[in-house]
């Protein structure tokens, strides 16, 4: 009786062991998620991320988690003229 009890133990310990790591898994495999990349279908056009002087500074410390405030878009059209256009995420 006392076997099947300490069997009975170690295979709960098991699959509660198995349970947390699968769990762990999970939610680190949800952390890691790539920026959005602002896609444009014009080869003239550059899209650059518009950063403050505190984003600057944030970003030297923190290279892994970059800051900025919008991205800041040029078009270039044909007649060589430059178009500046800045969008924020609250416009």
């Amino acid at each position: 009786m006392l076997i099947m009890i300490k069997t009975k133990t170690i295979f709960m310990k098991k699959i509660l062991l198995g349970l947390a790591l699968i769990a762990g898994i999970s939610v680190l495999g949800m952390a890691q998620t790539t920026p959005k990349k602002v896609e444009t279908g014009d080869a003239k056009t550059k899209v650059k991320p518009n950063t403050t002087t505190r984003d600057k500074a944030h970003n030297i410390l923190h290279p892994k988690h970059k800051q900025s405030h919008g991205v800041k878009a040029k078009h270039k059209s044909g007649d060589a003229k430059v178009k500046t256009e800045a969008k924020t995420p609250n416009s």
